[in-house]
Protein backbone atom coordinates (compact mmCIF):
# COMPACT_ATOMS: atom_id res chain seq x y z
CA UNK A 1 0.00 0.00 0.00
CA UNK A 2 1.14 3.27 -0.63
CA UNK A 3 1.77 5.86 2.11
CA UNK A 4 0.42 3.00 4.16
CA UNK A 5 0.46 4.43 7.86
CA UNK A 6 1.72 1.70 9.53
CA UNK A 7 4.41 1.61 7.78
CA UNK A 8 5.34 5.05 8.65
CA UNK A 9 4.66 4.64 12.31
CA UNK A 10 7.53 1.89 11.85
CA UNK A 11 10.01 3.92 10.62
CA UNK A 12 8.91 6.63 13.57
CA UNK A 13 9.50 4.50 16.49
CA UNK A 14 12.64 3.72 14.76
CA UNK A 15 13.42 8.05 14.19
CA UNK A 16 12.24 7.34 18.47
CA UNK A 17 14.72 5.14 19.18
CA UNK A 18 17.97 7.03 17.31
CA UNK A 19 16.80 10.13 18.65
CA UNK A 20 15.64 11.86 15.54
CA UNK A 21 12.16 12.41 17.26
CA UNK A 22 12.52 14.19 21.16
CA UNK A 23 11.25 11.30 23.81
CA UNK A 24 8.85 13.59 25.14
CA UNK A 25 7.36 14.48 21.55
CA UNK A 26 7.01 10.78 20.82
CA UNK A 27 3.62 9.73 22.06
CA UNK A 28 2.34 12.78 20.23
CA UNK A 29 4.01 12.10 16.57
CA UNK A 30 2.76 8.45 16.93
CA UNK A 31 -0.50 9.81 17.75
CA UNK A 32 -0.74 12.68 14.40
CA UNK A 33 -0.78 9.60 12.60
CA UNK A 34 -4.02 8.00 13.55
CA UNK A 35 -6.37 10.35 11.31
CA UNK A 36 -4.00 9.22 8.63
CA UNK A 37 -4.09 5.69 9.26
CA UNK A 38 -8.03 5.93 9.59
CA UNK A 39 -8.49 8.00 6.55
CA UNK A 40 -6.27 5.55 4.52
CA UNK A 41 -7.70 2.21 6.00
CA UNK A 42 -11.51 3.87 5.15
CA UNK A 43 -10.79 3.93 1.63
CA UNK A 44 -10.27 0.16 1.65
CA UNK A 45 -12.20 -1.37 4.42
CA UNK A 46 -15.46 0.27 4.23
CA UNK A 47 -17.35 -1.29 7.03
CA UNK A 48 -14.54 -1.80 9.32
CA UNK A 49 -14.53 -0.03 13.02
CA UNK A 50 -11.13 1.61 12.36
CA UNK A 51 -11.49 3.30 15.82
CA UNK A 52 -10.95 0.09 17.16
CA UNK A 53 -8.54 -1.01 14.56
CA UNK A 54 -6.66 1.78 15.88
CA UNK A 55 -6.62 0.74 19.36
CA UNK A 56 -5.61 -2.80 17.88
CA UNK A 57 -2.89 -1.82 15.81
CA UNK A 58 -1.29 0.69 18.58
CA UNK A 59 -2.24 -2.20 21.14
CA UNK A 60 0.12 -4.59 19.58
CA UNK A 61 2.98 -2.00 19.13
CA UNK A 62 2.77 -0.64 22.45
CA UNK A 63 5.33 -2.49 23.94
CA UNK A 64 7.46 -1.57 21.38
CA UNK A 65 6.61 2.53 21.61
CA UNK A 66 7.70 2.64 25.09
CA UNK A 67 10.62 0.83 24.75
CA UNK A 68 11.50 3.04 21.87
CA UNK A 69 10.78 6.44 23.85
CA UNK A 70 13.01 5.36 26.57
CA UNK A 71 15.87 4.06 23.90
CA UNK A 72 15.76 7.31 22.76
CA UNK A 73 15.85 9.36 26.07
CA UNK A 74 18.62 7.44 27.56
CA UNK A 75 20.59 8.04 24.32
CA UNK A 76 20.09 11.82 24.80
CA UNK A 77 21.40 11.64 28.79
CA UNK A 78 24.66 9.41 27.08
CA UNK A 79 25.53 12.18 24.86
CA UNK A 80 25.00 15.49 27.31
CA UNK A 81 26.83 13.42 30.24
CA UNK A 82 28.77 10.45 30.61
CA UNK A 83 28.16 9.68 33.68
CA UNK A 84 24.97 7.69 32.49
CA UNK A 85 26.91 5.89 29.65
CA UNK A 86 26.03 2.32 31.60
CA UNK A 87 22.15 2.83 31.96
CA UNK A 88 20.27 0.52 29.66
CA UNK A 89 16.49 -0.65 29.06
CA UNK A 90 16.30 -4.61 28.07
CA UNK A 91 12.99 -6.21 26.78
CA UNK A 92 11.66 -9.09 28.63
CA UNK A 93 14.08 -11.76 25.77
CA UNK A 94 17.37 -9.38 26.78
CA UNK A 95 16.52 -9.84 30.49
CA UNK A 96 16.50 -13.91 29.50
CA UNK A 97 19.73 -13.83 28.06
CA UNK A 98 21.30 -12.47 30.82
CA UNK A 99 22.22 -14.85 33.41
CA UNK A 100 23.46 -11.86 35.69
CA UNK A 101 20.12 -9.88 35.09
CA UNK A 102 17.85 -12.77 35.08
CA UNK A 103 19.47 -14.05 38.81
CA UNK A 104 19.18 -10.23 39.93
CA UNK A 105 15.46 -10.27 38.92
CA UNK A 106 14.35 -13.18 39.57
CA UNK A 107 11.51 -13.94 42.30
CA UNK A 108 12.12 -17.46 44.37
CA UNK A 109 9.63 -20.22 44.97
CA UNK A 110 11.17 -22.86 47.00
CA UNK A 111 13.37 -24.64 45.05
CA UNK A 112 12.53 -22.49 41.53
CA UNK A 113 13.51 -19.26 40.12
CA UNK A 114 10.73 -17.04 38.00
CA UNK A 115 10.83 -13.87 36.48
CA UNK A 116 8.15 -11.30 37.24
CA UNK A 117 5.55 -10.27 34.54
CA UNK A 118 7.60 -7.52 33.04
CA UNK A 119 7.57 -5.79 29.55
CA UNK A 120 11.14 -4.18 30.06
CA UNK A 121 13.86 -3.61 32.79
CA UNK A 122 16.14 -0.46 33.42
CA UNK A 123 19.91 -1.85 34.26
CA UNK A 124 22.62 0.21 35.47
CA UNK A 125 25.79 -2.46 34.32
CA UNK A 126 29.03 -2.64 35.98
CA UNK A 127 32.07 -2.07 34.37
CA UNK A 128 34.81 -4.55 34.70
CA UNK A 129 32.53 -6.44 37.43
CA UNK A 130 28.64 -7.45 36.01
CA UNK A 131 27.59 -8.96 39.21
CA UNK A 132 27.83 -5.48 40.63
CA UNK A 133 25.12 -4.73 37.91
CA UNK A 134 21.56 -2.90 39.23
CA UNK A 135 18.36 -3.43 37.98
CA UNK A 136 16.74 0.27 38.63
CA UNK A 137 12.90 -0.17 37.52
CA UNK A 138 11.03 -2.97 35.77
CA UNK A 139 7.92 -1.68 33.47
CA UNK A 140 4.60 -2.88 32.48
CA UNK A 141 2.84 -1.11 29.46
CA UNK A 142 -0.82 -2.22 28.21
CA UNK A 143 -3.32 -0.02 26.29
CA UNK A 144 -5.97 -1.04 28.82
CA UNK A 145 -5.91 -2.87 32.65
CA UNK A 146 -9.27 -4.80 31.95
CA UNK A 147 -8.63 -5.81 35.99
CA UNK A 148 -4.49 -6.76 35.28
CA UNK A 149 -3.68 -4.01 37.46
CA UNK A 150 -3.13 -6.89 40.70
CA UNK A 151 -0.34 -8.25 38.54
CA UNK A 152 1.91 -5.86 38.58
CA UNK A 153 1.17 -5.03 42.35
CA UNK A 154 1.75 -8.42 43.27
CA UNK A 155 5.29 -8.36 41.45
CA UNK A 156 5.88 -5.56 43.40
CA UNK A 157 4.89 -6.97 46.61
CA UNK A 158 6.87 -9.99 45.71
CA UNK A 159 9.90 -7.63 44.91
CA UNK A 160 9.42 -5.89 48.16
CA UNK A 161 9.73 -9.13 50.13
CA UNK A 162 13.06 -9.33 49.25
CA UNK A 163 16.58 -8.25 50.31
CA UNK A 164 18.27 -8.92 46.71
CA UNK A 165 14.79 -6.91 44.89
CA UNK A 166 13.48 -4.51 47.30
CA UNK A 167 14.73 -1.57 45.76
CA UNK A 168 13.61 -1.99 42.47
CA UNK A 169 11.20 0.16 41.33
CA UNK A 170 7.64 -1.11 39.72
CA UNK A 171 6.48 1.27 36.87
CA UNK A 172 3.09 1.04 34.54
CA UNK A 173 3.16 2.90 31.43
CA UNK A 174 -0.55 2.84 29.75
CA UNK A 175 -2.77 4.53 26.81
CA UNK A 176 -5.70 4.11 29.09
CA UNK A 177 -7.91 3.28 26.64
CA UNK A 178 -11.13 2.50 29.77
CA UNK A 179 -10.41 5.90 31.37
CA UNK A 180 -9.62 3.98 34.85
CA UNK A 181 -7.26 6.55 36.08
CA UNK A 182 -9.71 9.43 34.55
CA UNK A 183 -10.99 11.31 37.67
CA UNK A 184 -14.67 10.96 37.44
CA UNK A 185 -17.85 11.78 39.63
CA UNK A 186 -20.21 9.44 37.56
CA UNK A 187 -18.30 6.33 37.95
CA UNK A 188 -19.82 2.77 39.43
CA UNK A 189 -17.84 2.61 42.63
CA UNK A 190 -16.17 5.59 42.50
CA UNK A 191 -14.38 6.89 45.48
CA UNK A 192 -13.74 10.81 44.80
CA UNK A 193 -14.52 10.20 41.52
CA UNK A 194 -11.21 7.64 41.35
CA UNK A 195 -11.38 4.04 39.99
CA UNK A 196 -10.30 1.00 42.61
CA UNK A 197 -7.95 0.14 39.84
CA UNK A 198 -6.20 3.67 40.38
CA UNK A 199 -6.94 3.61 43.83
CA UNK A 200 -4.22 0.47 44.22
CA UNK A 201 -1.89 2.04 41.41
CA UNK A 202 -1.59 4.71 43.26
CA UNK A 203 -1.40 2.81 46.84
CA UNK A 204 1.18 -0.12 45.49
CA UNK A 205 3.20 1.00 42.27
CA UNK A 206 6.30 3.80 41.93
CA UNK A 207 4.78 4.92 39.49
CA UNK A 208 2.02 5.17 36.36
CA UNK A 209 2.78 7.25 33.06
CA UNK A 210 -0.53 7.99 31.02
CA UNK A 211 -0.13 8.13 27.13
CA UNK A 212 -3.64 9.79 26.85
CA UNK A 213 -3.71 13.37 24.65
CA UNK A 214 -6.81 14.49 26.91
CA UNK A 215 -5.90 13.13 30.12
CA UNK A 216 -5.96 16.51 32.19
CA UNK A 217 -3.32 18.10 34.38
CA UNK A 218 -5.53 18.05 37.31
CA UNK A 219 -5.99 14.36 37.60
CA UNK A 220 -2.43 14.06 38.36
CA UNK A 221 -1.24 12.30 41.91
CA UNK A 222 2.25 11.63 43.20
CA UNK A 223 2.13 8.55 41.42
CA UNK A 224 0.02 9.26 38.42
CA UNK A 225 0.96 11.72 36.01
CA UNK A 226 1.04 12.42 32.23
CA UNK A 227 3.76 10.29 30.67
CA UNK A 228 6.17 13.17 29.60
CA UNK A 229 6.63 13.05 34.08
CA UNK A 230 8.86 9.71 33.21
CA UNK A 231 11.62 11.70 31.89
CA UNK A 232 12.23 13.59 35.02
CA UNK A 233 11.44 10.38 36.82
CA UNK A 234 13.90 8.70 35.76
CA UNK A 235 16.50 11.40 35.60
CA UNK A 236 16.26 11.44 39.43
CA UNK A 237 16.55 7.63 39.80
CA UNK A 238 19.73 8.03 37.26
CA UNK A 239 21.48 10.41 39.60
CA UNK A 240 20.85 8.51 42.61
CA UNK A 241 22.10 5.42 41.30
CA UNK A 242 25.14 6.64 39.07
Amino acid sequence: MVNDPRKKIDTLLTHIKTGKVEPDKAWGSIHELKDEYIEVLGKIYHNKNLEQSWHTFIGRKFQDVIYSIIKGYLRKLKSQDPEFKNFDVLKENEIKKSDIIFRKLAVKYGEYLLLPDTDMAIVKFADPDPWNSEIIAIISCKTSLRERIAQACYWKLKLVSSDVTKSIKVFLATADNDEDFVIKSRRRESFNGKSRDRIISEYELDGVYILRENFSVEWESNRVKRYEKLFEDLLNLFKKCA
